[in-house]
């Protein structure tokens, strides 16, 4: 058997140890608790664009790499580490030579010199921006509708609790309309459904066009939506049921050209409001009661 115990070290001079850390996969950073680079490995080079020769020092890894809302968090690691924290979690982006933005998740470890005060900082990171982005694409599809884009009855419910819960702190203010297209069976009975979902597709492209960036639009099933208008009285919720009623059936077009007509109803985020429900039930009460064709808003109470 050969003779296993000393091995030849293939990489004479600390060859070796550049080599280790250039075939990691991993993101590997040296520096000085001045901020300086020591040491970037291959994969930083390959994510980045840049050489180390490049970023020797911190304002150039600043100013080339770290955007400026990130920096001051990327800077409290070195003061994190003099403190004694160690290891540090961190995510910072980098913005590459090529012009795109990685997010970085950094684990920083301090070493220390033989008196223990802390000389230099070594940073591991992994590239995580495609595992961000597909996080970020689930959450998408959680909280939307996939054929209109808009976010759907469980995400709605979610933002008409939250505004609840701000109206019962600071005062009730608000409206929520409800939607529903007259007719729209009829479309899928005649031209198939790929004609009714162009329909659905039309109606939400209408919505976002009419209202504000503020009002919160979902769908909520089948031919129904739903808008939250968050500073809306029941005046101004009144005009935009009217002005939606005019616009949609001039502007979603059908595939036999007869308009399709919406009833649209409200409620207002008012006193006696209990709970999301209670408001849900009144816009849908005033929906149906402009469907029939009798005031949206209930009689006052003599």
């Amino acid at each position: 058997m050969p003779d296993t115990s000393r091995e030849t070290v293939p990489f004479p001079d600390g060859r070796l140890l550049n080599a280790v850390l250039d075939a990691a996969a991993s993101l590997i950073i040296v520096g000085d608790m001045e901020g300086r680079l020591l040491c970037w490995n291959h994969a930083c080079e390959r994510v980045s664009g840049y050489s180390a020769e490049e970023l020797g020092g911190t304002v150039a890894i600043l100013e080339r790499l770290i955007p400026e809302q990130d920096r001051a968090r990327a800077a409290g690691v070195l003061d994190a580490l003099g403190r004694g924290e160690s290891p540090v979690s961190v995510d910072v982006r980098w913005h590459t030579r090529s012009g795109d933005m990685r997010l970085i998740s950094w684990t920083c470890t301090a070493l220390t010199g033989p008196d223990g005060t802390v000389t230099h900082v070594v940073g591991t990171g992994i590239d995580v921006t495609d595992r961000s982005r597909l996080e970020r694409r689930l959450r998408h599809l959680a909280d939307h509708d996939d054929l209109t884009g808009l976010i759907n009855r469980r995400r709605f419910q979610e933002e008409l609790e939250r505004h609840l819960a701000q109206c019962r702190r600071y005062g009730m203010s608000g409206a929520l309309l409800v939607l529903d297209l007259d007719g729209f069976k009829e479309v899928n009975d005649s031209h198939g459904h790929s004609a009714g979902d162009r329909v659905l597709q039309s109606v939400a492209n209408a919505l976002r066009d009419r209202l504000r960036e503020s009002d919160i639009v979902a769908r909520l099933g089948g031919d129904e939506f739903a808008v939250l208008l968050p500073r809306g009285t029941a005046d101004s919720a009144e005009q935009v049921c009217l002005a939606l009623e005019e616009a949609i059936p001039v502007e979603v077009p059908t595939p036999s050209g007869t308009p399709i007509e919406v009833s649209v109803g409200f409620a207002p985020f008012a006193d006696g409001v209990e709970s999301v429900d209670d408001v849900l039930s009144a816009a849908d009460a005033s929906m149906y009661a402009a469907k029939a064709g009798r005031p949206r808003r209930p009689e006052p109470k003599s």
